[in-house]
């Protein structure tokens, strides 16, 4: 697709393509939400050579990224085309507006994150002194552009369905939600970093799109999410430095099996180094989806944890089970009260393991989703019974009811 491309993404991990017949359902990563739009991409086109070799004791062990990638679209105002920000002036807009003193240390890394051009991928043509050096550092590079929204005889860059969504554009008054989609020109800021020092380039480049779109009242866009906000909201839900609100940088989307149960799949985790995470085989029961949000929340939290990039410069790999707990869902919220039932009665933990699945249409561009199901010792036998498995995990966590 040429809007992706564009945007473009360096998240190393591979998925097999395959057709579905799901229709995708989107929401936020707020328990209770209901469903909305959001377009499928066209199904990939039928290979016509043999079948390759599918080694499927691989899908069982998920690999995070060593180096991703996180883009934002700020749409701004005006017909004719923006110049391109400069790295110079986005440096000095940032320290404009946060002055040195307590922000010196963060102004810092910052510069650092702007003023270099990303490696190519595989760092070709790249000297080995500077490799060695590269894989080592968390901050790689910024890279800049400006893109029209819409160009006549191409696929638009951001669907205007998308942005009139009430649900993916719930941080925005109707008059905002209409205003944004007439905007014409995006500027697309696109770090590339390792998830390193509770993924700071993460959090770095959300200072700048947040500084920059103040500065230039535009609306953001998260191309891996869909969901379009203000720059108030962007603030607010802006990933901290503990890591303790992944819920924020999040969405979770409802997709309809074809035997008539549900698949609920987080979105944004590639933000992360990480695979998306998907929940399956659930009942259209709006409490069970919130229930099984929770769960995906909670272990999307655990998952940003233990995919960090080791200082020796190896990216790791998924535990063959990843031991989840009701703290890491409270933890995901950034502790804030009310979103867990009180559970007395419930353990608290549960062990989960994940298996790399087929890609469908429905899936973000070109990146990997993981089915969280029981640990192998159970998920491998020939009796098990995911649903029953699933209803189980969950009440372990959240209690029965």
């Amino acid at each position: 697709m040429r809007s992706l491309a564009l945007i473009g993404s360096t998240m190393l991990l591979a998925a097999c393509p395959a057709n579905s017949k799901e229709q995708p359902r989107a929401t936020s990563a707020q328990p209770g939400d209901g469903p909305a739009f959001d377009p499928q991409d066209p199904p990939p086109k039928a290979d016509d050579g043999d079948t390759p070799f599918v080694d499927e004791e691989a899908k069982h062990h998920v690999v995070f990224a060593d180096r991703t990638t996180q883009a934002y679209l700020l749409l701004v105002e005006g017909e004719d085309k923006p110049a391109a920000p400069t790295r110079d002036a986005l440096v000095d807009l940032v320290r404009d507006k946060m002055p040195a003193g307590k922000y010196e240390a963060e102004l810092a890394l910052l510069e650092k994150l702007v003023r270099a051009e990303p490696p190519p991928p595989g760092f070709v043509g790249v000297p080995e002194e500077q490799k060695a050096r590269l894989l080592k550092e968390d901050l790689l590079g910024l890279h800049i552009d400006v893109l029209p929204l819409r160009t006549e005889g191409e696929e638009p860059l951001v669907d205007r369905e998308l942005i009139l969504e009430p649900i993916l554009s719930r941080e925005l008054t109707p008059q905002e939600r209409a205003e944004a989609a007439g905007r014409r020109w995006a500027i697309l800021l696109r770090a590339e970093y390792r998830n390193q020092f509770a993924v700071r380039g993460l959090r770095l480049l959300q200072t700048l799109v947040r500084v920059y779109a103040t500065e230039h009242n535009a609306f953001i866009h998260d191309p891996d999410t869909s969901e379009t906000v203000d720059v108030e909201a962007f603030t607010r839900r802006r990933l901290q430095a503990s890591v303790g609100n992944v819920a924020d940088q999040l969405a979770v989307v409802p997709f309809p099996q074809e035997d008539g149960r549900m698949r609920m799949t987080t979105r944004g985790m590639r933000r992360f180094g990480s695979v998306d995470l998907e929940l399956g085989d659930l009942p259209r029961d709006p409490k069970v989806l919130d229930r099984a949000t929770f769960l995906l929340v909670g272990l999307a939290y655990k998952m940003v944890r233990l995919g960090e990039y080791t200082a020796e410069g190896f990216a790791v790999e998924v535990d063959d089970e990843v031991a989840l707990t009701r703290d890491d869902i409270i933890a995901a919220y950034a502790g804030r009260p009310g979103k867990l039932p009180p559970c007395d009665a419930c353990d608290g933990a549960v062990g989960v393991h994940l298996v790399e699945r087929d890609a469908l249409p429905t899936d973000p561009h070109e990146h990997v989703v993981a089915r969280v199901v029981a640990p192998r010792e159970t998920s491998d036998a020939a009796d098990y019974q995911h649903q029953a498995w699933a209803q189980s995990a969950m009440a372990e966590l959240l209690g029965k009811n």
